[in-house]
């Protein structure tokens, strides 16, 4: 008998998304033994094609095109034209939230709390099992909070983490927010940990580059933290003049924005763009190394045995911290902090890539004991 599994995730945005996902489908698959598994994924940011292709809400995709109030016309189709009992959720034998930031300054305002969460999940987790995985955080790396003081903020995430069997915390500030609400909920590396290997691409790397990805500012977003991005660039663009010298180096890229501006800065560097999954996973098996403004590009590649150095404006640093990799807030990437811990990981190589393999493992092994009796499988 085939087992249904709703995916609410992020879709065509970016490809850390897909390796959260691609690592939470190991392991959903492993839990279900043998059992053929079909996926039902939602585009969390396009939250009404939880509905049929046919279905009236799905009105709510066209007020983007209004000349304005677009936000109010969406919620208003919403709340008039959704009828929960036939989502595309409704005969799943289970729902699984992948990843990603689920705890930031006014999360209970997303555009997915109302239709998915409360209208959909809300009513279903009393007979379907709804389970929270690698849930983050995304605070200012400045300012971090010691609790959730927003009421509205808390009373959302007290509410999803009482529709869900199991929540997991992929960085510690989110298992300590979730804590002040009086929501205990585990600490597991990041899924994406799981996404390389199998059929999705090789184990481990067998190469000599030092891959580099580039964002503007250093990452998502400045949180008003006052990030100067011409120092970053100007940083990088010497890194790379000095590693250049003892290393062969090349950038990869998440997306065409930033291979359109690795172009700029490769002075005849390749610059990898790849399309999928398994593209990405067969271009990383080239590395020694990673220098990375993404966050799931030194995830991923850690689950290849693959050390990596990370640099960003966020706390989703949190989440490579939980690997033991070395990180930065991007104010503090000098060339001389970035050069030296480089040349200090390549010195123990072999040591760093053991360990990190034996992290996934260990990750791997963490999901299944937590992820199994949540589904009711133990």
């Amino acid at each position: 008998m085939n087992v249904r599994i709703g995916i609410i995730t992020t879709l065509n945005t970016n490809i850390g998304d897909d390796f959260i996902r691609t690592g939470l489908c190991k392991v959903l698959e492993a839990v279900y033994k043998g059992r053929a598994v079909e996926f039902i994924p939602i585009n969390k940011h396009e939250p009404c094609t939880v509905y049929g292709a046919y279905h009236p809400v799905r009105l709510a995709g066209l007020a983007k095109h209004l000349p304005r109030g677009k936000e109010r016309a969406r919620k208003l189709i919403e709340a008039c034209l959704a009828t929960p009992a036939f989502s595309r959720f409704e005969h799943c034998d289970a729902i699984v939230q992948s990843g990603a930031p689920v705890i930031w300054p006014g999360c209970h305002g997303c555009e997915w709390a109302e239709p998915l969460w409360h209208q959909v999940v809300g009513r279903l987790h009393k007979r379907i099992p709804v389970l929270n995985l690698a849930a983050g955080s995304a605070f200012s790396w400045e300012r971090q909070p010691e609790a959730i003081t927003d009421p509205a903020d808390a009373a959302y995430l007290r509410a999803i983490h009482g529709y869900c069997r199991l929540t997991t915390a992929r960085d510690s500030l989110t298992q300590l927010l979730f804590r002040s609400l009086g929501c205990d909920v585990p600490l597991i590396p990041c899924s994406a940990l799981l996404a390389a290997g199998g059929a999705i691409g090789p184990e481990r790397s067998s190469g000599d580059l030092i891959l580099i990805n580039y964002m503007p500012g250093g990452g998502h977003y400045d949180f008003d933290q006052r990030i100067d991005g011409q120092v970053w660039r100007e940083t990088v663009q010497t890194l790379i003049a000095s590693l250049g010298k003892r290393h062969k180096l090349a950038f990869l890229c998440h997306n065409k924005k930033e291979h359109r501006i690795a172009l700029e800065l490769a002075e005849g560097l390749p610059c990898f763009l790849p399309k999928s999954v398994p593209e990405y996973f067969e271009m990383a098996a080239q590395a020694k190394f990673g220098i990375f403004n993404r966050m799931h590009a030194s995830v991923a590649l850690a689950g290849m045995g693959i050390p990596s150095v990370a640099i960003g404006t966020d706390t989703r640093l949190l989440m490579v911290k939980r690997l033991g990799l070395p990180f930065f807030p991007v104010k503090e990437a000098s060339v001389q902090a970035l050069e030296s811990t480089v040349e200090s990981l390549l010195l123990r190589r072999g040591e760093e890539e053991e360990r990190l393999l034996a992290l996934r493992e260990e990750t791997w092994q963490s999901y299944l004991r937590q992820v199994a009796p949540a589904l009711g499988l133990q």
